[in-house]
């Protein structure tokens, strides 16, 4: 290296550094690098698929039958092994994940039915070039592997195989010449990261960081030399001695490719170690044979390096990391799904993998993004790992063909044992300290507390209670609203996220924002007025006390009688919000139906336990006659009934205030039309309601509305997060 020539290493720590400065500098000005970022990430996979292709067809293709069968039965067993305590640490982290609550708004696509994952499709590929094109990974490398034995038969196989190696060097050069660009890939998305992200969605992010590193450590210093120790002649700390110079320039590098020639010697120099030990051979003919087993380190290495390693295999902790942090926790079915295709989209590198599982376990993608600005740690700690990974595979498999393997039972208790007992000790020591010293505040309810409107607020008369004095009697035509210049509007307080006040004391939610509009579009100034119950409407109506009802509430056929009901603005779905650790109990209606003395309890704000009575004729609904009643529900953990029925989209606004409490959506899934309420005399103004609803439909108006409110998206709302830039330059507003 040439003096005063910075490696890439360090200029990927320059970019990370730089990346962090600029986004604290620039706040969320720093939002649009993301683009630079995404771009960086695309350039990473484009070798990727030809090199998987590529690496196993060489790989496998130089070999013959005999070979790859050894190869299997020694290489492939421990391999195996290897993976599984992989997967072992992988399944443990949860326990180190403290209880930080997280809830988020209802999410529409929340009710789609993730789809079944295909195995056979994933695996075995009637189509390859469809697997190609559609990146599915184990399907690919089945392809792959069918094809590199086929060509250890086939006659003439150099003819194949030299082309083959040439390309493999082409895609090599290529990815050398992404990598150049790691520094300001990784620049771009540590500056966007830093930028956007909230403080406390930086300190969950340690948590990964920081049980990440310690089951690495433990894994390569501990776990895996004890393995080898208790099988092998070869002791536990000559391992980490001998081996400590390549584990130390791969974590250094962040890859394990540029150490392989460094690391076979030191597995040779382990192997002729141990020799010296034994008794000097009687005969030439046995060192010649010696010589040549030792040399299969020189097959092993290279053979499996196409494999992934368990330090890979810890990558995949990610995904277990990402359900916590978006608080969906994955169950059993989903654990299965993310070993089975985790591992095996993983011959393509996190890069193909991590993505790719995500997808498999109905998580964000944009997580990816996440898992991309923190794995400059996370890809050293898996090349650390590998190098041991590596060195496991040849040495225990080099000392098998040797015949030399033996079980000490002992020893092996005596390493793996303690490493185990420490790993779990370990993990909930986190869990203890997270939880109890290192706390993040929870700030999901200020997603509701500091909810402004989106911007159609007009001039208007907000009551916080009934007027003392009553307002002019009987209901009023549409001409009168017109004339008077002001319509009155009926909002129940306190029905997140429809209608509540904010921590500013403001009226806002779905539903006023909705009668903002509508007054806007009529040319009317709103007063509002205060309603507890959903029942006391007709009678509401019918006084004049408001002339329009702005809260959405299911549509009813015994309302017709009593009030006019608008077309309906939307749908809501039927659910139950439950203490979080019983919501597994209420995945499917027929669960619920075969439940025995069961109680729902309601709100009063509308009519949903009309609309399950007929398909839930055994249970009992317990009414929650106001925001009060429904409030003290909450606070003293359910009491009085089983679960609360709601709509999802109400019901998730609950569980952003009560945390402990969590909305399940039973299937199948049941969707009601949801309106609004005018007198039973007022035909002109149900018509210029509905005239008014249709406009809004046609033109995107309520789907805005219901992704801001109902949804939780703030994108059409500027951000104004704490920057340099803006809070202490002064430089922007």
């Amino acid at each position: 290296m040439r003096i005063g020539r910075i490696d890439l290493a360090l200029q990927v720590l320059i970019g990370l550094g730089a990346g962090l400065l600029t986004g604290l500098f620039l706040g969320e000005l720093a939002a649009p690098l993301n683009f630079v970022g995404t771009a960086f990430i695309r350039l990473l996979q484009i070798t990727v698929i030809p090199y998987i292709m590529v690496a196993l067809i060489t790989g496998l293709g130089r070999l013959e039958i005999a070979e790859i069968g050894k190869l299997a039965r020694t290489g492939g067993g421990v391999l195996g092994l290897l993976w599984l305590l992989g997967i072992c640490l992988v399944l443990s982290m949860p326990l180190a994940f403290p209880d930080w609550p997280q809830r988020s708004l209802f999410q529409k696509s929340s009710l789609e039915a993730g789809t079944p994952v295909d195995f056979l499709l994933l695996f075995i590929p009637s189509n390859p070039f469809h697997a190609m094109a559609n990146a599915i990974v184990p399907a690919v490398v089945v392809f792959s592997i069918f094809v590199g034995l086929a060509l250890t038969v086939t006659p003439r196989r150099e003819l194949i195989i030299e082309p083959l190696l040439v390309l493999g060097d082409t895609l090599a050069r290529i990815t050398g010449v992404v990598s150049r660009l790691s520094p300001i890939g990784v620049f771009a998305l540590v500056a966007a990261l830093a930028g956007t992200v909230s403080a406390d969605d930086l300190f969950r992010l340690q948590v990964h960081v920081v049980v990440s590193a310690a089951l690495a450590l433990i894994a390569a210093l501990w776990l895996l030399p004890a393995i080898v120790s208790s099988i092998t002649p070869l002791r536990h700390f000559a391992i980490l001695r001998t081996l400590r110079a390549p584990m130390l320039t791969a974590f250094a590098t962040g890859s394990t490719l540029v150490i392989l020639p460094m690391l076979a010697e030191a597995c040779k120099r382990l192997i002729d170690e141990s020799t010296d030990e034994r008794p000097r051979l009687q005969s030439q003919d046995e060192a010649e044979e010696e010589r040549e087993v030792q040399s299969s380190v020189d097959v092993l290495i290279p053979t499996f390096y196409s494999f992934p390693t368990v330090g890979s295999v810890l990558a995949l902790g990610f995904v277990v990391f990402g359900s916590w942090y978006v608080g969906a926790p994955m169950d059993v079915s989903q654990y299965a799904t993310m070993v089975l295709g985790g591992i095996a989209s993983l011959f393509g590198g996190t890069a193909i993998s991590i993505p790719f599982t995500l997808e498999l376990v109905d998580l964000p993608a944009s997580l990816f993004g996440v898992f991309l600005s923190i794995d400059f740690i996370g890809s050293r700690l898996s090349s650390l790992v590998g190098t041991m990974h590596y060195a496991t595979i040849a040495l225990i498999g080099t000392f098998a063909l040797q015949r030399q393997i033996w079980f000490r039972l002992p020893v092996l208790l005596k390493g793996l044992v303690p490493g185990l007992l420490v790993t779990i000790a370990l993990l909930l020591g986190f869990r203890v300290v997270y939880s109890n010293f290192i706390v993040v505040p929870y700030t999901a309810a200020d997603v509701l507390s500091e909810a402004q409107l989106l911007g159609t607020e007009t001039e208007a008369v907000v009551y916080i209670e009934e007027p003392e004095a009553p307002l002019p009697g009987g209901p009023r035509s549409y001409d009168d609203i017109v004339s008077s210049g002001s319509v009155r509007i009926c909002y129940i307080p306190g029905n997140y996220p429809l209608s509540f006040f904010n921590s500013a004391d403001k009226l806002v939610g779905f539903d006023v924002e909705m009668a903002h509009r509508f007054a806007l579009r009529s040319r009317l100034e709103p007063i509002f007025l205060p309603l507890d119950q959903v029942s006391k409407a007709p009678d509401k109506l019918d006084s004049g006390y408001c002339d329009a009802v702005f809260n959405s509430t299911t549509v009813s056929l015994d309302r017709t009688t009593t009030t006019l009901q608008t077309a309906p603005l939307s749908l809501a779905t039927l659910a139950l919000v439950v203490p979080e650790k019983q919501r597994k109990n209420y995945e499917t209606w027929a669960d619920i139906v075969d439940s025995e003395d069961m109680k729902l309890a309601y709100s009063g704000y509308h009519s949903l336990p009309r609309a399950a009575a007929t398909s839930l004729p055994t249970i009992e609904f317990v009414p929650l006659k106001g925001f009060k009643e429904q409030q003290a529900y909450f606070e003293n953990e359910g009491k009085g009934a089983d679960a609360f029925i709601d709509t999802a989209e109400e019901g998730a606004a609950w569980t952003l205030l009560y945390p402990r409490f969590s909305v399940v959506v039973p299937r199948p899934v049941t969707r009601v039309p949801i309106v609004y309420l005018t007198a039973k005399d007022s035909p002109l103004l149900l018509k210029a309601l509905n005239t008014w609803l249709l406009i809004e439909r046609e033109t995107g108006g309520i789907q805005e509305l219901e992704e801001y409110w109902i949804e939780g998206r703030r994108d059409a709302v500027a951000t104004s997060r704490w920057s340099v830039i803006r809070n202490v330059l002064g430089w922007v507003n």
